[in-house]
Parts: structure tokens; C-alpha cells; sequence
């Protein structure tokens, strides 16, 4: 986990099976009435400096067999008619924080897969995904650099969901592990303690409001909005609470969607992470996408609906996602 190796593409792969009609999707959910005032129609072209709580968005290699697909957002785009999505870079660090992404290289930006990319021109989207330090420097330094060398694009910031559910951190923000927490211990978080973590997110002084401030610094700085939050971490805690109240078909428990300790999301997590993705980049809602339901699991199509929706609130709620819309009815 702790690599500190650039990796040019995901080391997992998990097949997605099309095939369930988009009308019947429609008729399942019905229509979503959600209005978007400024939705994006051209595929997006990106550059990941990432960790492991978002790089699986993107480009993927199967270790086993060397196949490669263009990853789940890559899906959802191709589906939805974004001529000319497509990822142009990945510098991968394990549980890493942004300034790691700038240094490396250790002063050879030759050996920086991100600068190359941003100083490369071309790229309408950079997407970082900052650790629990906050704010944080590396945010500014690259965001001031892709203002620089791509005045048109944007700067997409995910806000990643508690390692360790809040029990432990990192390496790489002083943090040495989980501290004995078990995959299982999810399962004693409560509704209420995952409103109290939401609540911690969005109160005075805490993670958004520092990120959002150093945003807009940003902003301030290009003369624009370039600069946007991407609020994954909501999205995956509002999963979990429905988890807990028994509406996620084909799930009975929280631990059920992450596949370690440490929180790496399983399948369910992955893809409404993927799904927060497509809304913030694209500016529209991803409600009725069928790229990653899985044929050969008779609770997915239901259980990607209530994905889709969960993902769409939490982008529509957050003020700095750039997006537009009216949130969803869970029920």
C-alpha cells in the first residue's frame, strides 16, 4: 500500500457487462427530472495524480492476464456519446498526499508523470486527491501550474472517505496504520455516527471549508473558476447509511463494500465513487447509465440505480462541485 513507485495504470481489473436496456432502466427508476444548467457534451481529456481511493476511476491492467480497458469513467462516457474522453496520464502513489505527486522525481520533473502532462498542454481536467492533511501545498502548487499551462481546463479535487474509518492514517501524514482495526468494525458504525462524520466534513474550520478556501484561492489567483471539488467521501458514507437501513439490494452490511481494513472500496464503493466522477466532470447526472451493471448479478441494475442517485446528490450538494441540479428521491 505505502509504495512510493509512479504506476502508469491500475493493477486490478473488474469486468462490466452492458446489456440490461436503457428503457427498462428508465422504467425501473423513472425519469430523473434533473435539470442541468451547464452540462459538458465534449469528452473530457485527464491527468490523474492519485492514491488508492480514486486511481480505479481510471485506466486498468488485469496483473494476471495484461488486459487493459480505458477504466469505469471511460464506460459511463462512451455510453453517454463523450466523443473524445480520454485519459492521458496516471501518476499513481500509494496512500499519498499532493506534495508527494509534486516531488517526485526528487527535483527531475523528466520523472514527473504529472508536470509532463500539465506542461504537455491539452489536458481539460487534472484530478488530485488529497490525503487527510488539510490544506495542503501540493493543491496550490499544481493548481497554480495548470492555470499556467492549461488556462482552459479544471482542477478536480476529490474528498476521499476516512482510512481506517478515522481509527488510523498513513504513512505519509505521520499516521502508522490502523491501529487493530478490522474490515468487521465497520459494521458498528451507526447512523449516527456517520451523520457525525458528515457533520465533521462540513462544520466551521473543518475539511471542506479549509479545502474550499485554498480553492478559491486558486481561482482567485487564474482570474476564473478552475478549481472544484469532487465529494466522494459523502457519497460513500451516504451508502453506508443505506446500507444500515436495508435498501442496497444485494448488500447486508457496511464491511461487505470495502475489501480490507484500510478501506479500499469493493465494487459497490468503486462505482459510485466513478458515478461522483462522471457527474462533477460531465456536469450531469448519471441516472439510467447502464456501463456498469453486471448481467450476471440479478441485484445490480437496482442496486447501480440507487448508486447513481446517492453519487448525484452528494455532487448537486456540494457548492464547489460546479454542478447544477435538483437531488434525487432515495426511495
Amino acid at each position: 500500500m505505502e509504495t512510493t513507485n509512479i504506476q502508469t495504470s491500475v493493477v486490478s481489473r473488474n469486468g462490466f457487462y452492458p446489456g440490461i436496456c436503457t428503457a427498462l432502466l428508465f422504467l425501473v427508476v423513472g425519469f430523473s427530472g434533473v435539470a442541468n444548467s451547464d452540462g459538458i457534451e465534449d469528452g473530457q481529456k485527464y491527468v490523474m495524480a492519485t492514491h488508492s481511493f480514486n486511481v480505479f476511476i481510471g485506466p486498468r491492467t488485469n496483473r494476471q492476464t495484461g488486459d487493459s480497458s480505458a477504466g469505469p469513467l471511460a464506460a459511463l462516457a462512451k455510453e453517454s456519446g463523450k466523443s473524445g474522453h480520454e485519459n492521458l496520464a496516471v501518476q499513481m502513489i500509494g496512500g499519498s498526499t499532493p506534495m508527494q505527486h509534486w516531488n517526485q522525481g526528487e527535483g527531475d520533473d523528466s520523472k514527473n508523470i504529472a508536470k509532463v502532462a500539465l506542461r504537455k498542454g491539452g489536458v481539460d481536467v487534472f484530478t488530485m486527491s488529497p490525503n487527510v492533511r488539510m490544506p495542503e501545498a501540493g493543491i496550490d502548487l499544481f493548481g497554480d501550474l495548470m492555470a499556467e499551462t492549461n488556462p482552459q481546463g479544471r482542477l478536480m479535487v476529490q474528498v476521499s472517505w476516512s482510512a481506517w474509518d478515522g481509527y488510523g492514517t498513513t504513512r505519509s501524514v505521520g499516521g502508522s496504520g490502523g491501529n487493530g482495526f478490522a474490515n468487521g468494525d465497520r459494521d458498528n458504525a451507526t447512523l449516527d455516527t456517520i451523520d457525525g462524520w458528515i457533520d465533521t466534513l462540513h462544520s466551521k474550520g473543518g475539511y471542506l471549508e479549509l479545502l474550499r478556501n485554498q480553492l478559491n484561492g486558486i481561482n482567485e489567483r487564474a482570474g476564473r473558476p478552475i478549481a472544484y471539488v469532487v465529494p466522494s467521501s459523502v457519497a460513500v458514507y451516504n451508502l453506508r447509511k443505506e446500507i444500515i437501513k436495508g435498501r442496497v439490494p444485494g448488500v447486508g452490511k457496511q464491511s461487505e463494500v470495502f475489501r480490507d481494513p484500510i478501506g479500499h472500496g469493493g465494487q459497490p464503493v468503486m462505482n459510485i465513487v466513478t458515478y461522483a466522477w462522471y457527474a462533477a466532470m460531465y456536469r450531469e447526472s448519471p441516472v439510467g447509465l447502464e456501463a456498469l451493471v453486471d448481467s450476471s448479478d440479478p441485484t445490480s441494475a437496482a442496486r447501480e440505480l440507487l448508486l447513481q442517485k446517492i453519487a448525484w446528490n452528494a455532487v448537486v450538494g456540494e457548492p464547489m462541485s460546479g454542478v447544477i441540479g435538483s437531488t434525487l428521491d432515495l426511495n
